[in-house]
C-alpha cells in the first residue's frame, strides 16, 4: 500500500555555494552510515521517505519543497560516486534519461559481477510503473537508480501531477520487490503533493485486473481505499509550532543547551563551538536515533537553517565549521576505533535523553 504526503512544487536551483557544501556534509553523513550499517544499510534509509525528508533538512535544504528530491540525489551522486562502495545512476530530466549508460559505468566501477542487464532492468520497469501502472495524471521528470558493489539497489524518482502542479516523490526498495512479478507492490514510499485517491496496478488487490487484461487498462478498475499518508508536508512556506512536537522542541533545546567541558576529546578540535556542538548534536541522532527522525523530520531544519531562510537563513561559517568538525570525527575513527563512539554516540544519547523523556510523560 502506497503512503502519501505533500510535496508542493518549488522552481528554481540550488545556489552552488549551498549544493557544494551539501556534496561535503552529505558525504560525511554517508561515510558514518556506510561505516555503522553498510552499503545496503544506507540504501535502506534513502527508501525511507522520513530519513530522507530529515537528511535533506539537516543538510540545509529547503523542508518541504520538491526539490529536496531532486537536489539531495544530485548531491548524494556527487558525494558517493567513484568515492564509494554505492553508485547512483540517473537524476533530473537528461540525466533520468541517460540511467542505463550510467548504470553500465558504475557496475564497471564497482566490478560487479552479471548485474548491468538486471540493474537496467530493473531501472526501466520502476520508471514505466510509476508512469504506465500508476493513473494518477503524473508526469515522471527524475529517476535515479541507487546501487551498491553489495548488489542491494533502490529507486528514487518523481513526478509533477499536472492539473494541481504538485510533485510526487516515489521510493522504491529492491529488497521487497517481487522477483517474479516487478508489478506487485513496488512502492515503499510515495510522497505526493495532491489529495486524490490512485488507481495503482501494482497493489497485489489489483492482481485480477492485471490478469484479465495483459494490455493497461484505464477504466473498470477497482479504486483502492484506505490509503495512508505517511507525511503531510504544508503548502505554506514558513514553519510554525505545530509542525514540530513538543518532544522535538526539548530535544532542540537539550542541544542547544550542551556545554563544551562535558566533552572533552571534541575540545581538541579546533574551531568548535557552541553552534558546531549542537548540530553535531543534531546529526548524530539522525544517524542513530531512528525514533527522532521518524516523528519529527521537520526538526533537522533547525541544524544548519535552510536555503530560503526557512527557519532561518544559512551562516556559512558555522556550516564549514560542522563539515570541518565532522571530518576530524571521521577522520580520527579511522585511527582510533573508540572515536567516534565516544563522540558521536555519546552526543545521540545526550541529545536524545530529553526527546524520549518527554515521549515517556
Amino acid at each position: 500500500m502506497q503512503n502519501l504526503t505533500i510535496l508542493p512544487l518549488h522552481g528554481g536551483k540550488a545556489p552552488r555555494w549551498l549544493f557544494s557544501r551539501m556534496v561535503r556534509l552529505g558525504s560525511l553523513i554517508s561515510g558514518v552510515m556506510i561505516d555503522e550499517y553498510g552499503t545496503s544499510g544506507l540504501i535502506d534509509k534513502l527508501t525511507d521517505p522520513m530519513w530522507f525528508q530529515a537528511l535533506a533538512c539537516a543538510i540545509g535544504y529547503d523542508w518541504h519543497s520538491s526539490g529536496t528530491t531532486t537536489v539531495v540525489v544530485g548531491a548524494l551522486k556527487e558525494a558517493l560516486n567513484y568515492n564509494s562502495d554505492i553508485f547512483i545512476a540517473g537524476g533530473k530530466g537528461k540525466q533520468g534519461t541517460s540511467t542505463p549508460e550510467q548504470i553500465t559505468k558504475g557496475v564497471d566501477h564497482l566490478s560487479i559481477p552479471n548485474s548491468n542487464d538486471e540493474f537496467t532492468h530493473y531501472s526501466k520497469m520502476a520508471a514505466k510503473i510509476d508512469s504506465a501502472l500508476v493513473y494518477d495524471k503524473l508526469g515522471i521528470y527524475h529517476h535515479a537508480f541507487i546501487f551498491s558493489k553489495d548488489k542491494a539497489w533502490a529507486v528514487i524518482q518523481q513526478g509533477i501531477h499536472d492539473e494541481s502542479n504538485m510533485a510526487v516523490r516515489f521510493q522504491i526498495s529492491g529488497k521487497v520487490i517481487d522477483a517474479n512479478d516487478i508489478t506487485n507492490e513496488t512502492n515503499t514510499a510515495v510522497a505526493s503533493g495532491f489529495r486524490e485517491s490512485t488507481m495503482d496496478l501494482t497493489f497485489k488487490k489489483n492482481e485480477e485486473v492485471k490478469q484479465l487484461s495483459l494490455r493497461l487498462v484505464n477504466e473498470d478498475f477497482r479504486e483502492i481505499e484506505g490509503m495512508k499518508k505517511a507525511y503531510v508536508l504544508p503548502e505554506r512556506h514558513e514553519i510554525i509550532d505545530t509542525d514540530i512536537s513538543e518532544k522535538a522542541v526539548e530535544l532542540l533545546r537539550a542541544a542547544n543547551e550542551m556545554q563544551l567541558d562535558s566533552y572533552e576529546k571534541l575540545m581538541s578540535i579546533r574551531g568548535i563551538g557552541r553552534k558546531t556542538l549542537r548540530s553535531l548534536a543534531i546529526i548524530s541522532s539522525l544517524i542513530y536515533d531512528s525514533e527522532v527522525y521518524k516523528r519529527d523530520p521537520i526538526m533537522y531544519s533547525y541544524n544548519l537553517g535552510g536555503k530560503d531562510g526557512i527557519p532561518y537563513p544559512i551562516n556559512l561559517k558555522d556550516y564549514d565549521d560542522v563539515v570541518s568538525s565532522m571530518a576530524e570525527i571521521v577522520k580520527s575513527a579511522k585511527t582510533d576505533g573508540n572515536e567516534k563512539e565516544h563522540i558521536l554516540k555519546v552526543l545521540n544519547r545526550q541529545v536524545s535523553k530529553s526527546y524520549h523523556t518527554q515521549q515517556a510523560l
